[in-house]
C-alpha cells in the first residue's frame, strides 16, 4: 500500500464555546502529554497571516499574551504527527493525528468541563470511508473501488456515494460525528445526539463515567470488518448521527445562544473560596442538558488550582435558591 492508505491514528475532541482558552489548552498538554515532540508551532489570529515559530519552553506564555488565536498548529515534520487546536463559534476542538493519543491526556481531556465528545480511532478508515472524489481513488487508493456506488454533486458532477458507510465522518456544528473504535461523549452533546440513548447502546461496551460523560468501546482489537461496520451503523442510527445532520441550523443556534448577558459556561480567574485560581461555571437544564443562564434550573461551579487540579465541584439547585453572586 502507499503512505495514503496505510493506517494511521487519529484523536479529536470537541467542547462547547468558550470552555477552553489558550491558556487552558496549554495547561492540558502539558499535563497530558502529546506522545511525539513537536519541533514548530504555526498560529493562526483572526485577520492575519499564520505565524510559525519553534517549539520552546517559552511557547505558550506567548501564546496567553496573542489576542484573537483561532488556530494552533503543534507540527513535527512532513508526514509526522502532529496537534491542532481551533476555536470557532460553535465551540472548540483539539485534535491529535498519526500517532496514538497518550491515555493521560484523554482522560484529562475527558475531565474538562463543557465536553461535547471525543473518538479516537483509524483515520485512513474513516478518511475512504467519506472519499468522494473518483480521481483520488485513481492516485492513491490501492484496493479495488471501481464497484462502488456513484451519485452526482451539486454542479451534475459525478462522485463517490457514501451515504452508506457508517464508518464516515459526518461534520455538524459543535462536533465530528465518527462511529470510531473508542467515543466519549459529555453532557454537552445532548445538544447534538440523542445522549440519553446511550446507556441503552446495544452494541460495543458502554462505561459510565459520571457526571454524564460516557465511553464506548465499539469493537475490540481482532474484530472482522463486516462485524465492524454492523456496529458503527447500528451506533449511527441508535445516538442519531444522520438525524443531527439534518438539524445543523438548529445546533449552530443552540450552541451560539450563550451571549455574554445569557452565557452557558463562563470561565474566570481570581483567588475562589476553595483555594481555586481557575473558576468554571456550567449551566444546566432540570435535566442535566447545557443550556443558558437564563433558562438553567442547575449550575455546576468547578475550582482548579495553579497546577490546574480540582479542588472544589458543586451543583447548586437555581430552582431551590436565589442564584448566587458569582459573576
Amino acid at each position: 500500500m502507499s503512505t495514503h492508505t496505510d493506517p494511521s491514528e487519529w484523536t479529536v475532541f470537541t467542547f462547547l464555546p468558550g470552555s477552553v482558552d489558550v491558556a487552558r489548552a496549554g495547561d492540558l498538554l502539558a499535563s497530558g502529554g502529546l506522545g511525539f515532540e513537536p519541533q514548530t508551532v504555526r498560529v493562526s489570529v483572526l485577520g492575519e497571516e499564520a505565524i510559525e515559530r519553534p517549539y520552546d519552553d517559552g511557547v505558550w506564555q506567548s501564546l496567553r499574551e496573542t489576542s484573537g488565536v483561532i488556530a494552533i498548529d503543534l507540527e513535527s515534520g512532513l508526514l509526522q504527527p502532529s496537534a491542532t487546536w481551533s476555536w470557532t463559534d460553535t465551540g472548540v476542538q483539539v485534535s491529535i493525528s498519526d500517532v496514538p493519543a497518550p491515555s493521560a491526556l484523554v482522560d484529562r481531556l475527558v475531565d474538562v468541563p463543557g465536553l461535547l465528545g471525543g473518538a479516537s480511532g483509524d483515520a485512513t478508515d474513516a478518511r475512504w470511508q467519506g472519499e468522494t472524489e473518483i480521481s483520488h481513488y485513481r492516485m492513491w487508493y490501492d484496493q479495488p473501488w471501481e464497484h462502488l456506488p456513484r451519485t452526482t454533486d451539486e454542479w451534475g458532477d459525478e462522485i463517490i456515494d457514501v451515504s452508506g458507510n457508517p464508518g464516515r465522518v459526518t461534520d455538524v456544528p459543535g462536533m465530528r460525528l465518527w462511529a470510531a473504535q473508542d467515543l466519549w461523549f459529555g453532557p454537552g452533546s445532548a445538544l447534538v445526539i440523542a445522549h440519553d440513548a446511550i446507556a441503552t447502546l446495544p452494541v460495543g461496551r458502554v462505561t459510565d463515567l459520571g457526571d454524564g460523560r460516557w465511553h464506548v468501546r465499539l469493537w475490540e482489537d481482532g474484530t472482522p470488518l463486516e462485524e465492524v461496520r454492523k456496529a458503527q451503523q447500528v451506533l449511527r442510527e441508535h445516538l442519531g448521527y444522520d438525524a443531527a445532520e439534518a438539524r445543523v441550523d438548529a445546533i449552530r443556534d443552540a450552541l451560539t445562544a450563550g451571549r455574554p448577558d445569557d452565557p452557558m459556561f463562563l470561565a474566570q480567574e481570581g483567588s475562589f473560596p476553595h483555594g481555586g485560581t481557575t473558576r468554571i461555571l456550567q449551566y444546566f437544564s432540570a435535566s442535566k442538558h447545557p443550556t443558558t443562564r437564563s433558562r438553567a434550573a442547575w449550575l455546576n461551579v468547578q475550582e482548579y488550582d495553579e497546577h490546574n487540579t480540582r479542588v472544589h465541584d458543586e451543583y447548586v439547585d437555581l430552582t431551590a435558591q436565589p442564584h448566587p453572586d458569582l459573576d
